[in-house]
């Protein structure tokens, strides 16, 4: 259900000598009731779905031929919930990518609402490690 509702709005990857794995993804989706819980507001639950999902995509953004492209789990998810999204309410999902080593990854996500430029509701860190033999 939750690609279904997810809207890419934007990929960016400009990678510069201080960051070389520079990358950026923004999606955006509608709160509907199947992911709220029952007061209503976007479930716990939905919030880190939703962010797994999502973080990943910044990886594939900044990957490359025998780097970052066989896969990937996650190692840590760590979520912070500042305020309720509502069903109805659009929000938009910013994900950055951190930091890329040969096998482990630091991305941050931040879901706002109403616009990229609005409240944040929900903040982010995710872990990841490739998988794969180009990372054995």
């Amino acid at each position: 259900m939750i690609p279904k509702i997810l809207s890419l709005e934007s990929v960016t990857f400009e990678p510069i000598k201080q960051n070389p794995h520079n990358a950026r993804t923004v999606f955006s989706f509608e709160v509907t009731q199947e992911l709220c819980n029952m007061t209503g507001n976007l479930h716990g639950g939905a919030v880190a779905l939703i962010f797994d999902m999502t973080t990943s995509t910044a990886l594939m953004a900044a990957s490359s031929e025998g780097f970052w492209d066989t896969g990937h789990v996650s190692r840590t998810l760590n979520c912070t919930y500042l305020r309720p999204a509502p069903v109805g309410t659009k929000v938009f999902v910013e994900n950055y990518v951190v930091h890329m080593g040969k096998r482990l990854a630091q991305t941050t996500g931040v879901m706002r609402l109403g616009s990229p430029e609005g409240k944040v509701c929900y903040t982010c860190e995710h872990g990841k490690a490739a998988v794969g033999s180009a990372s054995l």
